[in-house]
């Protein structure tokens, strides 16, 4: 017999044992360490990399500040077909809002799909959608809402229909600048006041009339968290002092001298004003607004390059933040007069900033020469660029108190083209209305440094000959080509 083996001693003593237990607990804790830190850097420091045309929703500056300076929790609901042509990248820009802010709360209603959904929906906001294109993003915060359209957030190519093509083609989205826009009106404190003058037949905020009536800009006006009431100056030594802006809508009849000079006591002390002309109206604020760099003449401006009909396609811009959000956008006036800025050093005694806002290609004319209703062209008639609309900012005077802040006047030689019809329908119209109050109003939270996204279109371009191509390698080489293989593995098979 062979004898026993000597006892075997341990592979590993309880001390190396210990050793092997502790590095495995530590290796476990510095992974959980490292997931944990890598996740808190990913909640809180999350970067975001762009590629192709992501790269359009990327957020602006402007954007990112004022998402950071958020205090508000806000509500966002959108209300659209997920089969809409704008869906997807409403889908994407406000993905990248709720990236850079956690007070955002997102809620998506798809009003085909989920019917129960879109009735409570249009029964809990206070106004009625617009059946024809329903979709909309809703912003509400502190209870205060403002509504953004999808019929808003593109731009689009009129000039291809006066070409005669059968549609316009989107050229741009502007999500970013509505939405800001719209975050920060609902985040805005106090409600804002805004007259319009009345007495002197101009256009009627309260008033439905596709070409006269002004009630869908007292609609946008009372979205952004303004109020809207009619003033008569008659009888009155002055405007009220609870006005923030006044505006005055196309007058057909004249002003009283008392009128004009309570509107001008009122600019003298920091007021704001926005003047809208009619054709061939002589109402004395033509005298008013001279005295503060502004000429409005008796003329009609015609641009046979950039019109339809009587309406007259501006498309070109001011340095001015009034229409630096207007980036590619159309106005359409009807019948403008010529708006001229004077070049005053200061007004009062105060400096003074007048700048040209809008203005004709470089062959409109401004006709001066009217007989029996019709307009006739003269030789001294000024040709080339004619401007349209001018603003006007005088500093405060020395002395007086800083809190009255400085006079503001946009002029515009046209109104209806703030009227129902072509506000409604006509975006860069409606654009240019808000900018400009928001500008008068002092709200330059609400004004440009957001530049609207273009819409990139891509289209394949064949000969006859490589469309032959195409054909037969879709309907011949593919389907012969799979048939091929599988006789191949039949006949191995066999």
């Amino acid at each position: 017999m062979h004898p026993p083996p000597p006892p075997s001693e341990p592979s590993f003593s309880p001390w190396r044992r210990l050793a092997i237990g502790g590095s495995v607990l530590l290796a476990t804790a510095s992974v959980l360490a490292l997931a944990f830190m890598a996740n808190y850097l990913a909640h809180h420091y999350a970067p975001r990399w762009y590629f192709g045309a992501a790269g359009d929703h990327r957020l602006s500056p402007l954007t990112r500040g004022a998402l950071e300076g958020l205090t508000n929790h806000i509500r966002i609901t959108v209300f659209f077909d997920r089969q809409h042509p704008v869906y997807p990248s409403v889908r994407a820009l406000l993905r990248e809002y709720a990236a850079a802010s956690p007070r955002l709360t997102i809620e998506e209603i798809d009003f085909t799909t989920n019917p129960a959904a879109a009735q409570a929906f249009r029964l809990r906001v206070p106004f009625t959608l617009d059946e024809n294109d329903p979709a909309l993003v809703l912003f509400e915060s502190g209870g205060r809402s403002k509504v953004v359209p999808a019929r808003d957030l593109r731009d689009y190519d009129t000039a291809a229909l006066i070409r005669g093509e059968p549609e316009a083609h989107p050229v741009a989205f502007k999500g970013e600048l509505l939405f800001t826009s719209a975050i920060n009106a609902v985040c805005e404190g106090s409600r804002r006041r805004v007259f319009f003058l009345e007495g002197h037949r101009e256009h009627d905020f309260r008033s439905d009339a596709p070409q006269t009536g002004y009630r869908h800009l007292a609609s946008l006006l009372e979205e952004d968290h303004i109020d809207v009431a009619g003033l008569s100056l008659a009888g009155r030594d002055d405007v009220p002092a609870e006005c923030e802006l006044l505006v005055i809508a196309g007058p057909q009849d004249p002003l009283t001298p008392g009128e004009l000079s309570a509107i001008d006591r009122y600019l003298r002390r920091g007021g704001r004003l926005l003047v809208l002309f009619q054709h061939r109206s002589h109402t004395g604020l033509e005298r008013l607004l001279a005295d503060w760099g502004v000429d409005v003449a008796d003329t009609l401006v015609l641009d046979a390059e950039n019109s339809d009909r009587a309406i007259l396609i501006v498309t070109r811009f001011g340095n001015h933040p009034v229409t630096r959000p207007l980036g590619g956008s159309r106005l359409y006036l009807l019948l403008p007069r010529a708006v001229q800025a004077r070049r005053l050093p200061n007004i009062l005694g105060a400096p003074a900033r007048i700048e040209p806002l809008l203005r004709t290609g470089s062959n409109g004319v401004a006709v001066s020469t009217f007989v029996g209703g019709a307009h006739r062209f003269g030789p001294d008639d000024p040709q080339g660029e004619i401007p349209l609309a001018v603003a006007v900012e005088r500093g405060a005077l020395p002395g007086v108190a800083a809190s009255l802040g400085t006079t503001r006047i946009v002029v515009v030689g046209e109104s209806s083209f703030l009227a129902n019809q072509l506000i409604q329908f006509v975006g860069g119209n409606r654009h240019f209305a808000t900018s400009a109050i928001n500008w008068l109003l002092d709200r330059s939270h609400l004004l440009g440094g957001i530049q609207p996204a273009p819409i990139r279109t891509y289209q394949v371009v064949m000969t006859p000959a490589e469309q032959h191509m195409i054909r037969l390698l879709l309907l011949v080489a593919l389907p012969g080509g799979a048939l091929a293989f599988g006789f191949l593995v039949w006949w191995r098979r066999h």
